[in-house]
């Protein structure tokens, strides 16, 4: 009797904490936090932890933009594969104080569902549709857009670092906020552009 008047207690405050300890489990929104970006590129981390002989200042703009970020093409074949036949484009990086803000990867648009359902796969469902081929999943620290319109030739998903987005806030180096150009073809196409040489 004693026996079971310890051990229920335990098990009744130990269960819960090995259920909600559990790493985040691929097809949740916790794994696109625990992911934080692609593969190597993690969003936060500082660009000098990636080989710089794989960077490229994009379109050989190696000035800020308007929001006070510098724009990088990352140049790893082996990193354009996403599985499931998915091949990317380009992979893109913009910087606020040496730190990644944006992974960016292009791909061609009508490759846009396979990317969808890949994201889906991996992240969950969506949080919220804002419109024909636009999704976006948010977490506290990491947000994913996904936007592949029928006016372009090419689609691109937006991995948005949260803190360092808040940080340029606070710094007033924005004059808008990122993610409403996501919904711009004009500044996808100019952004997706190929690297001068």
């Amino acid at each position: 009797m004693l026996l079971k008047k310890i051990i229920l207690p335990v098990f009744a405050i130990v269960f819960p904490c090995i259920i909600f300890c559990q790493p985040a489990q691929k097809g949740s929104l916790g794994y696109l936090s625990l992911c934080n970006g692609l593969k190597q590129i993690k969003l936060g981390s500082d660009l000098g932890r990636l080989d710089p002989h794989k960077l490229a200042y994009l379109d050989d703009v190696d000035s800020l933009d308007a929001d006070g970020c510098y724009k990088f093409c990352y140049k790893d074949s082996d990193m354009l594969y996403l599985g499931n036949g998915l091949l990317l484009n380009r992979i893109g990086l913009r910087t606020y104080n040496g730190r990644i803000v944006n992974i960016y990867l292009f791909f061609p648009r009508d490759a846009g569902h396979s990317v969808l359902k890949s994201f889906e796969a991996n992240y969950g469902e969506y949080t919220d549709i804002l419109g024909e081929f636009m999704y976006d999943w948010k977490t506290t620290g990491v947000t994913l857009s996904l936007r592949y319109s029928r006016a372009v030739e090419m689609g691109v998903a937006i991995f948005t670092c949260v803190d360092v987005e808040n940080q340029m806030v606070e710094n007033g180096n924005r004059q808008k906020p990122f993610g409403r150009d996501a919904n711009d073809p004009v500044a996808i196409k100019k952004f997706a552009g190929s690297p001068k040489k």
